[in-house]
């Protein structure tokens, strides 16, 4: 046995080799998650090893699901040749447990934030300086509270014609010394009809995502294809291992490290609510982290 076949026999992942739609190998693993014998499906029927037809129509034309397996949870994703799959069983159970410890906390932090408005609102600043101060608590008050609010179940507020350049002035107000610090390359021509505070808040994270661990030159763009407008933020950083898992809440980008972050989370709950999808990816020596859009 070499020593690639070893790993496979080893592998915590689960692997199915086929070819004219018979089986060709299965890993343990894949005997486990599938609960079949190795010996007698061999040589035998892809659907006699999978014995789920949408594991087959995946295997046999390609792509990438969450499918409930025998009261399993499996990612699986085919190749020519190739199903992999991993159970996320245990992963789903854990993200519901978060997403629900999230929906707690949001609760518990909204009323003292809304108390925190009013009483800002009060004070009278008595120098220029005061003032610049008190306008930069009002801001990071009103951040917390988006933030609180996304936390909660996503709930699109009303929709208007949002142009974008009319985001980005609300951008650099917010991210103020952290974008003059920074050489960030802005082109953003178009107008989308979309709940403006979830579009703000979609595009403060990723730029945030951006300026922490990206390097410049970072370039905020949109484009047009067909009834959809993407949106993204891209940098010059290093490759990284693993993009679609910086989207899982505590994934942070230092180099697909581990962390608390919930940014990019976040990101992605608010586009699904808005009607559209959160992506990332390497393309031409940058990391693209984006969302797609309905123009309207």
């Amino acid at each position: 046995m070499s020593l690639l076949e070893e790993a496979w026999e080893e592998a915590l992942e689960g692997l199915v080799v086929h070819q004219d739609r018979q089986v060709v190998y299965l890993n343990p693993k894949a005997a486990s998650l599938l609960g079949v014998n190795r010996a007698k499906v061999v040589g035998r029927p892809l659907i006699l090893a999978l014995r789920d037809h949408r594991l087959e129509a995946l295997a046999l034309h390609g792509g990438e699901r969450l499918l409930d397996v025998r009261d399993r949870l499996l990612w699986a994703k085919a190749l020519p040749g190739r199903l992999y799959l991993l159970d996320e069983t245990e992963a789903q159970r854990r993200l519901k447990d978060l997403q629900e410890a999230a929906k707690t906390l949001a609760h518990e932090l909204r009323t003292p934030l809304s108390g925190m408005g009013p009483l800002l609102e009060a004070l009278t600043p008595r120098s220029e300086q005061e003032e610049e101060v008190l306008e930069l608590l009002k801001a990071e008050v009103a951040r917390l509270s988006r933030l609180v609010q996304g936390l909660s179940p996503i709930q699109p507020g009303l929709r208007r014609p949002v142009a974008l350049e009319e985001v980005w002035t609300r951008l650099e107000k917010l991210l103020g010394e952290r974008l003059k610090e920074r050489r960030v390359e802005v082109h953003l021509p178009h107008t989308l009809t979309t709940d403006p505070e979830a579009l703000l808040q979609i595009l403060l994270n990723l730029l945030d995502n951006a300026l922490k661990y990206g390097q410049d030159p970072i370039r905020l763009l949109s484009h047009q294809e067909g009834p959809r407008l993407y949106l993204e933020v891209r940098d010059q950083g290093e490759a990284l291992p693993d993009y679609e898992g910086l989207f899982l809440p505590g994934r942070r980008g230092t180099q697909g490290g581990l962390g608390q972050g919930l940014g990019l989370h976040l990101v992605r709950r608010l586009a699904r609510a808005l009607g559209g999808e959160a992506y990332a990816r390497r393309e031409g020596g940058e990391n693209v982290f984006g969302v797609s859009l309905p123009l309207d």
